[in-house]
């Protein structure tokens, strides 16, 4: 490309000269040295597109000039090509094993320099392009109605698990299942139990919804058990390729801090919930909540075990039945085996403390 600045690093004064004419001649920005070192020192004040080097060079050999660019973040991008005699094939393997983008075997003609350092210099200018449009189809997340769209296509290239009902996804502690998990079909709780077998639910997640994203950027450990409610579809994001994610898409992290934001802000309301109101007013909370987030909430139909209501609700199973008997006599809901419909949903919203 056109003003790209090349160095090239060659002992051979009329080598050097040659080939620093033709670079200009072809409209590229060329400075020159005999010394790795002060190769070295030049691209680290000013670094440049391109270094075409030869092997024996003072102070510093091209294999150490090669080494050093490629040791550190702010070199490593640039485009390395190594001239070697002719026919001397076990040094170019080496320094393509190196590191190097390519290299040319002395003699070679103007085309010949012309054209590798055309090619690796479009290929470099293709590579950021496709990392910018990367970068671009993340961003127009922030206009479209779901924020986590972009990431959910991340999933669909992988083969899901499939998990029973009652079935434990992972349990508290593990290490070998962290990562985000997204469920194609079924339902999925997540909960955290006391040595006396008590049990707290803290999230109930259906299709197109993920879960275990606080274990994962605290990338420790899994802080609570997952297990599938129904017969359960999903698929998993490592802990590393997510790690992966956020360094390549450093926008994603604001995605996932929001998303966490809001999952604690329901969390506290939860523990607010239970320290003042009702428990009356605490399940048919829950029962509109659940009934709204439902994709399969046919005439506000909920489908949930009553144990994982009580759970979820912080009450005994035998507490939930007496209020749900109750709320079917006074014609707000209706049952049908662990089904809930709800009847009058209006006045579980507004129902008093």
């Amino acid at each position: 490309m056109e003003g790209s600045k090349i160095l090239v690093i060659l002992e051979d004064f009329d080598l050097r000269a040659k080939i620093t004419e033709i670079l200009t001649v072809g409209k590229y920005n060329v400075k020159s040295t005999d010394s790795g070192k002060h190769a070295i020192d030049i691209i680290r004040k000013n670094p440049v597109d391109v270094i075409i080097s030869g092997v024996n060079v003072s102070e510093i050999d091209g294999f150490g000039v090669l080494l050093t660019v490629n040791k550190f973040t702010e070199t490593a991008g640039i485009i390395f090509i190594m001239l070697l005699n002719n026919k001397d094939y076990d040094l170019a393997r080496r320094v393509m094993e190196l590191g190097a983008d390519g290299h040319l075997m002395a003699p070679f003609d103007d085309g010949e320099l012309l054209n590798q350092v055309g090619v690796k210099l479009r290929k470099k200018r293709l590579q950021h392009d496709l990392f910018l449009k990367k970068h671009l189809q993340l961003r127009s997340i922030d206009n479209s109605k779901d924020d986590m769209s972009w990431l959910r296509s991340r999933f669909e290239g992988s083969l899901p698990r499939h998990f029973k009902k009652n079935q434990v996804l992972y349990y508290k502690g593990e290490r070998r299942s962290l990562g985000l998990h997204y469920i194609l079909s079924g339902k999925v709780k997540t909960y955290v139990a006391d040595t006396a077998g008590n049990v707290f639910i803290t999230g109930i997640y259906g299709p197109h919804e993920y879960f275990g994203l606080q274990g994962t950027l605290l990338g420790t450990e899994n802080k609570e058990i997952a297990e599938a409610i129904d017969s359960t579809e999903v698929l998993a994001i490592p802990f590393a390729e997510v790690q992966h994610l956020i360094t390549d898409y450093p926008e994603i992290f604001s995605v996932f801090a929001k998303d966490l934001a809001l999952t604690l802000s329901k969390r506290d309301e939860k523990l607010l919930d239970i320290a003042y109101y009702s428990v009356r007013k605490r399940i048919a909370k829950a029962i509109i909540g659940l009934t709204q987030l439902s994709h399969n909430a046919e005439r506000g139909r909920l489908i949930l075990p009553r144990h994982d209501l009580a759970c979820l609700v912080g009450i005994a199973s035998e507490t939930l039945s007496r209020v749900l008997s109750d709320f079917t006599k006074e014609g707000l809901i209706e049952k049908e085996g662990n089904n809930i419909i709800v009847l009058d949903a209006k006045s579980l919203m507004l129902m008093k403390n």
